[in-house]
C-alpha cells in the first residue's frame, strides 16, 4: 500500500511541477492547398474505374477511380450486407453521383438511384447533391461528367 501511495504522489508532482510543455500539441497546419494537393494527386492511375460495389438494394453503388483501390482494397471496402463487388462500373444513374476526391489518388464517385430502399426522386435527390456539394474535395456530377473532354 505505502508503494502505491509513494508511486502516485510522485506521478502527481511530476505532473505538477513539470506541467505540459506550451505549443506542444499542433492545431494548425501550415500546408497551402497547393501543397497538400501535391501530396494526394493522381499520378500513377489513367482515370478509369478499377472496380464497383453495388449495394442497388440500398439505391447506390461506388465506382473507384484513384490508383490506391487494389482489388484486395475494393473487396475490403466493399464487405457489408447487400453490396456486391464488380471489376466493371456500376450501372447507368439518371440522377448522378457525388465525386470526392477527384485527380487524387483515392477518388470515388457514390451513384445515386430510383431504385432500392432510399429510392432517390427528382425531390429528395437535390438534398443529396447539395450535401455532396457542402464536402470539402466533393462535386455532385453526372455519368456524362466523367467522359474525357468534359
Amino acid at each position: 500500500m505505502k508503494k502505491v501511495f509513494i508511486f502516485t504522489i510522485l506521478i502527481s508532482s511530476l505532473v505538477i511541477f513539470t506541467g505540459c510543455e506550451s505549443g506542444s500539441v499542433v492545431t494548425e497546419t501550415d500546408f497551402t492547398e497547393d501543397e497538400v494537393m501535391d501530396i494526394i494527386e493522381e499520378v500513377d492511375g489513367d482515370g478509369k474505374i478499377q472496380g464497383s460495389c453495388g449495394a442497388y438494394a440500398k439505391s447506390t453503388c461506388i465506382d473507384y477511380i484513384g490508383s490506391f483501390w487494389t482489388e484486395d482494397q475494393m473487396k475490403l471496402n466493399c464487405s457489408g450486407p447487400d453490396a456486391t463487388f464488380s471489376k466493371n462500373t456500376c450501372k447507368y444513374s439518371d440522377f448522378g453521383g457525388c465525386n470526392v476526391g477527384a485527380g487524387t489518388f483515392t477518388e470515388i464517385v457514390t451513384w445515386s438511384y430510383k431504385e432500392g430502399s432510399a429510392g432517390y426522386n427528382e425531390e429528395n435527390i437535390v438534398y443529396a447533391a447539395g450535401a455532396c456539394n457542402a464536402l470539402p474535395m466533393a462535386k455532385w456530377i453526372v455519368p456524362e461528367d466523367l467522359l474525357p473532354n468534359n
